[in-house]
């Protein structure tokens, strides 16, 4: 795979590596809509530090931390930026016809601490354990088979994709082409991506006749889940007790 990897580190050694994939999932989904939920800046502060404190004990390196939470990040600023303006409320600075407010800077702060921790929290549960192990264990959790392996081959060809269309820009690129913000551009892209479509078209076909060649019959194959042992409910207990107790602040 290419640029990110979720699963980069999860092989690793840590507590949060060897927690039961099924009681993993439930505690720290708890703890996401406990974070969520949070209508104060202090209950989501707390739930910013408990996320922290689990990427720190997951022993995930700080740079692969950074690379997945750039997107979140991306994705949240704009909303962050945007709403001192639109939210009405306690005036602090005023020009022209932009104000600023006082709640809407609270509000821009609470989603964006909520959205960072759900976002380190989502890391946990996709960076901690190889996807079909957690694909499995969503399985087994009662999920239709027929989506679990739609989310599988979706995030394998998310990837998949990525690397075919590198390689065919680094091709590009070798022919001399240059992005320009003109017509040629953009034909020579529109191009690019019909090709990608025929050969992910192509790439799909002799993957399934792979698959069905290694026996293939409609479900994963992959390792069983282990049972569930006195320290994964410990582990679970103390995560759901953070989040109850976010939601008692």
């Amino acid at each position: 795979m290419s640029h990110f990897d979720p699963e980069k580190h999860s092989r690793l050694e840590s507590a949060i590596h060897s927690w039961e994939p099924r009681a993993k999932i439930l505690s720290l989904l708890v703890l996401i809509f406990a974070i969520a939920l949070a209508g104060g800046i202090l209950p989501a502060l707390a739930g910013l530090c408990i996320s922290i404190s689990l990427i720190m004990i997951s022993r995930i390196p700080l740079a692969h931390v950074a690379g997945f939470m750039k997107w979140p990040v991306i994705f949240l600023l704009p909303l962050a930026f945007f709403l001192p303006f639109t939210t009405e409320g306690d005036c602090l600075y005023s020009f022209q016809f932009l104000s600023v407010s006082r709640q809407g800077i609270s509000i821009s702060l609470l989603y964006l601490i909520r959205g960072v921790a759900a976002a380190l929290l989502a890391l946990l549960i996709v960076g901690t354990a190889p996807f079909t192990v957690t694909i499995k264990a969503l399985q087994e959790m009662g999920m239709p088979a027929s989506l679990t392996q739609i989310f599988l081959f979706s995030y394998r060809y998310i990837f998949l994709l990525n690397e075919e269309f590198s390689i065919m820009s680094r091709s590009m690129q070798c022919k001399g082409f240059i992005k320009r913000s003109d017509l040629k551009t953009a034909r020579t892209l529109a191009m690019a991506f019909a090709m990608l479509l025929i050969r992910s078209y192509e790439r799909s076909e002799a993957v399934y006749h792979a698959m069905l060649s290694r026996g293939y019959r409609g479900e994963i194959l992959g390792p069983g889940i282990r049972g569930l042992a006195a320290r994964d409910l410990f582990k679970s207990m103390l995560v759901v007790a953070a989040a109850f107790a976010i939601m008692a602040i």
